[in-house]
């Protein structure tokens, strides 16, 4: 009899489980752990860095100042969160063995977030980060391929390009497929939508336009490819009909949306000779509307008018990072952890701060910023080390560092009052 209600009690637990979809997948949320290796405050005899400049100079963001994220822009603006982050959880998933050679990003609308684990699974949550639905599009042989997706959103579908060269459309709301289609290349690039047609970068640099209704191609536009080329994905913007993005060899390009036709193109590098793109990585583009911007590691930030492709102005440093564009303001952070802040007008720079001074030598080198989000009053700064560092903006100086794991972390996203990170085996939430 005992063991008759042991099994009944057993059955009951796994039931439970199973008609919870969510009691197993997000973990309990703990502490955050704060790394107090990395804030360590220096001797004050120390000699400050000589990269730094007008450091001490306080910047505070106008209080009238309206958040203006414009995702066909690239241009995250700043959200309105000023949370300190002290709990964190994650929705854990088998290790994608490529991850670190892409960006993937979550994809968000207004009460939902969207992502995927290693066997290419879609996943979409609600705002409380219950699972809505999982949905799997793969043959087996695509799935032992670990497939990198990327999103593109309309108002009901969700259009999916990867990195095994399959393109196909969802419904938002099911997760149910419409079409699906095999490339001639695979994928490493953001997705824009613009009425009925998706607009992606294949790995031979081409910009292709694909109806989002049948999945044909409407127009491509061919570029420079290398032979050697950088797994750095590719990044474009839409303003009104038109269609701005770069390619692997440092190329930006305008092009009509309706036709198809190149408006103008604008090279960002002067000598492009066999392999001497390999190491070239470029930084999102965004735009305020009249300008683009851009930088990459090879000492470049460049400035170029929206109309015409003319370079406005160029500053000498390296950042493989999305800028944000705040107001007058625009802020990035180079490869080497410095925080700039500059007019986004004239290229002038205001105020640097070296996020690293404070580091061990030997630990420094460990140390690289993968993107960043501006607050109302902090800048949180992922790395790929798995630290978040969480700057002060008014003074430009880290207030704790904390550690979440050990591997690269992905550029924070804001949603329903919290930051979410993709890694390569989990989604972080923290708040």
């Amino acid at each position: 009899m005992i063991k008759r209600y042991f099994h009944l009690i057993i059955f009951l637990f796994l039931l439970d489980c199973s008609l919870n979809p969510n009691s197993k997948f997000w973990t309990k949320e703990k502490k955050i752990l704060v790394d107090k290796s990395s804030t360590t405050v220096l001797l004050k005899s120390k000699k400050r860095s000589l990269n730094e400049f007008n450091q001490n100079f306080k910047i505070t963001l106008p209080k009238n100042l309206k958040v203006d994220t414009n995702q066909q822009l690239n241009n995250d603006s700043f959200i309105n969160f000023d949370a300190n982050l002290e709990k964190m959880s994650k929705y854990n998933f088998k290790t994608i063995r490529s991850f670190s050679n892409f960006e993937p990003e979550i994809l968000l609308d207004k009460n939902h977030l969207f992502y995927f684990d290693s066997n290419g699974t879609i996943i979409k949550f609600d705002n409380n980060s219950n699972i809505i639905w999982k949905q799997n599009h793969y043959t087996k042989q695509d799935k032992k391929l670990q497939p990198i997706l990327f999103f593109g959103e309309s108002e009901e579908d969700i259009f999916v390009a990867d990195s095994v060269a399959n393109y196909y459309v969802i419904n938002k709301n099911t997760g149910e497929l419409k079409w699906k289609k095999k490339h001639s290349s695979s994928f490493n690039s953001q997705i824009k939508i613009f009425e009925n047609k998706a607009l992606i970068i294949d790995m031979e640099n081409n910009l292709r336009c694909f109806s989002l209704q049948t999945g044909d191609l409407l127009w491509s536009v061919k570029t420079q490819q290398s032979l050697l080329r950088s797994q750095k994905k590719q990044s474009l913007i839409l303003n009104n009909d038109n269609a701005f993005f770069s390619n692997s060899i440092g190329d930006v390009t305008a092009v009509n949306i309706s036709s198809g036709k190149v408006i103008w193109q604008t090279p960002t590098q002067s000598n492009v000779s066999f392999g001497s793109t390999f190491f070239l990585k470029l930084s999102d583009i965004v735009s305020d509307k009249e300008s683009i911007f851009v930088s990459n590691n090879n000492n470049q930030f460049f400035s170029i008018d929206l109309l015409s492709g003319i370079i406005n102005w160029k500053q000498d440093f390296s950042s493989e990072l999305r800028p944000a564009i705040i107001g007058d303001y625009l802020v990035t952070i180079s490869d080497n952890g410095l925080l700039v802040v500059m007019n986004k007008e004239t290229g002038q720079i205001i105020r640097i701060n070296d996020l690293f001074k404070n580091i061990n030598e030997k630990r420094k080198k460990n140390y690289l910023p993968t993107g960043f989000l501006v607050g109302k009053f902090y800048i949180y700064v992922s790395t790929n080390n798995g630290r978040i560092l969480v700057v002060n903006f008014k003074e430009g100086k880290i207030e704790k560092t904390l550690k979440l794991d050990n591997n690269k972390l992905q550029r924070p996203v804001y949603f329903n009052k919290s930051l979410y990170i993709a890694k390569d085996n989990s989604i972080i939430r923290l708040n």
